[in-house]
């Protein structure tokens, strides 16, 4: 029976027949080659550039604080080799990493890391409060670990909690219970975007997680940039609440859910962006997106080529720099060896391309929005009474009206996208759960627009209160990956995330109680309990988006019902 969610559902896998499947495999390779080739190039000339104007941006900034200092990464981290086991770093600072490989719904085998003391017991173990990290876009679970000591997977782990790591399909590896031989070029296999990762991987980690917890049940779920994607994603999709009542909170760090200014100034984003489907098709194929680059890291991860040229890439592409990783050039390349994992072009074509009417890329603002505070304006949508009125008046009145409208997100159509600004996404069906929030935006970071992210949680969510169930944090001197791999990001972030989730207490969250999230407190204070405010659990259109006169189309909600779990758990 069609919901109002079936919108949010992967559609059936598909793959081409016939003889223009080789040539867009011959094709595609040659212009991805070329592609990365053009990018290298261009990296080098930018970064030569800047060095002869003497403008390069890759002094390591101080990054010590009133109550937090930046540790040693390693213990003697000049003797340290590079590897691209995740374990060996997890050993260097005296913890261990176990491997599960786990199976989602529709057959893709997932990699799952649990960071743990080697030195505890099983009971000590099953009593720690359960953690989960989810990486980013070509990001792997070692975002979270590769910083050593001062990585929020290490700090978590030292606070008491029990970390786990997640990884979506592909990672480093194509596998697939069905799917047999080389699956490089299976294009049925590669037919997946951010819709899978929140419906099929996301619950799968989340459910096996847990049944490893005979003490819990619910989890600490953190996100980084698509991360963050996927989780929202998976809390408003109605079609399977269940999984909203195993996260007792979620934190989002610089969450990629709306387009920042960078899309204006890059070329790259730009080229791509107005590419056609049969265009894109044979510039990159249906299978991976650039493997050139899954084939580098395979081939030549150890060697300082490797870590030297990846981190001028992401610097020209991204406009990023290493002022707060630390001062040893060899933790950057460590970071930069969990990087590239694989992914699908059908994912790219999400968040990159203008042809598909639901992706990323087309909830951009026009660049002058970027340029004022007008990209995170609140102006509320038409009241009843005001769509009365409209239908009265002529289309051309219409249109002039329009046109005097500043420029806040009503000029573009973002119906048809997966996170529209002026509706409500969370709270559309009684049966999912509020989950308490903390949202980390980045000043710096131009990739993503956490302001406009901001504005929307503040504005139209009804079943979201700031000082209740919401926190949103700003980093004023943070870009997109400063919060995974700052030196203080301890201080800045995990002292911010321990706090809130100390504030939740013990007790766990169940669907028919109030959800409390106290006002996080600074790092240098505990949270005040008595400063915290207590809201109900509300769905609809709340009071306060009522005052406001905003209109809703959420349709009627259906009587509550338990559904059962859609993953069985595998290890």
């Amino acid at each position: 029976m069609a919901t109002q969610f079936d919108y949010l559902t992967p559609p059936p896998k598909r793959e081409n027949r016939g003889s223009s499947k080789i040539w867009i495999r011959v094709f595609s390779n040659v212009a991805s080659f070329l592609f990365v080739y053009c990018i290298m190039v261009g990296s080098l000339f930018y970064e030569l550039g800047q060095r002869i104007a003497g403008i390069a941006t890759d002094k390591t900034k101080d990054n010590t604080m009133p109550n937090f200092t930046p540790r040693q990464p390693y213990k003697n981290i000049k003797k340290m080799k590079i590897s691209n086991d995740l374990r060996f770093y997890a050993q260097e600072i005296d913890l261990d990493l176990e491997v599960f490989k786990i199976t989602t719904e529709d057959g893709f085998i997932l990699t799952l890391h649990h960071l743990f003391d080697p030195k505890e017991t099983q009971e000590q173990k099953d009593a720690r409060t359960p953690i989960l990290l989810q990486h980013g876009l070509l990001s792997c679970s070692g975002a979270f670990l590769t910083a050593g000591h001062n990585s929020l997977a290490c700090y978590f782990q030292e606070e008491g909690y029990d970390v786990w790591l997640g990884n979506n399909r592909s990672w480093f590896e194509a596998v697939h219970s069905e799917y047999e031989g080389n699956l490089k070029h299976n294009e049925k296999y590669w037919d997946w975007d951010v819709r899978d990762f929140a419906y099929y991987d996301l619950p799968c980690i989340i459910d096996n997680v847990l049944s490893h917890k005979p003490n819990h049940t619910q989890l600490i779920l953190g996100g980084h940039s698509q991360g963050c994607t996927q989780t929202v994603l998976l809390l408003k999709n109605g079609n399977f609440p269940e999984h909203s009542h195993k996260l007792k909170a979620v934190f989002f760090l610089c969450p990629a859910i709306f387009p920042g200014s960078l899309f204006h100034h890059r070329t790259f984003i730009k080229f791509i962006h107005a590419m056609g489907p049969t265009t894109y098709k044979f510039f990159f194929g249906k299978t991976a997106f650039l493997p050139i680059l899954g084939w580098a890291r395979r081939n030549l991860y150890h060697t300082t080529l490797f870590g030297w040229t990846s981190y001028l890439m992401f610097k020209y592409l991204f406009g990023w720099n290493s002022s707060k990783w630390g001062s040893d050039k060899k933790i950057w390349h460590i970071h930069f060896v969990f990087n590239v994992s694989y992914v699908s072009t059908k994912l790219m074509n999400w968040w990159l391309s203008e042809w598909v009417p639901e992706g990323f890329s087309n909830q951009l603002l026009p660049k002058k929005a970027y340029m004022s505070e007008e990209h995170c304006a609140f102006t509320p949508v038409n009241s009843a009474a005001d769509a009365m009125e409209a239908e009265q008046a002529s289309v051309v009145a219409l249109e002039e009206a329009e046109a005097e409208l500043p420029v806040n997100g009503e000029l573009i159509d973002d119906s048809k996208t997966f996170f529209p600004y002026k509706r409500e996404w969370f709270g559309l069906d009684e049966k999912i759960n509020t989950v308490p929030m903390l949202i980390f935006t980045g000043k710096l970071d131009y990739l993503v627009d956490g302001d406009r992210l901001a504005s929307h949680m503040r504005h139209y969510e009804s079943a979201y209160q700031e000082g209740s169930n919401l926190k949103i944090v700003e980093l004023d001197d943070y870009s997109h990956l400063d919060v995974v791999w700052s030196e203080d990001a301890i201080g800045r972030v995990g002292y911010v995330v321990h706090d809130m989730i100390k504030g939740l207490g013990s007790k766990e969250v169940t669907e028919n109680e109030k959800v409390i999230v106290p006002e996080v407190a600074q790092p240098s204070t505990t949270a005040n309990p008595t400063d915290s405010l207590s809201i109900p659990k509300e769905n609809g259109i709340s009071k306060k988006l009522k005052e406001r006169q905003v209109a809703s189309d959420i349709s009627e909600k259906k009587e509550s019902s338990t559904l059962p779990s859609r993953f069985e758990v595998t290890v």
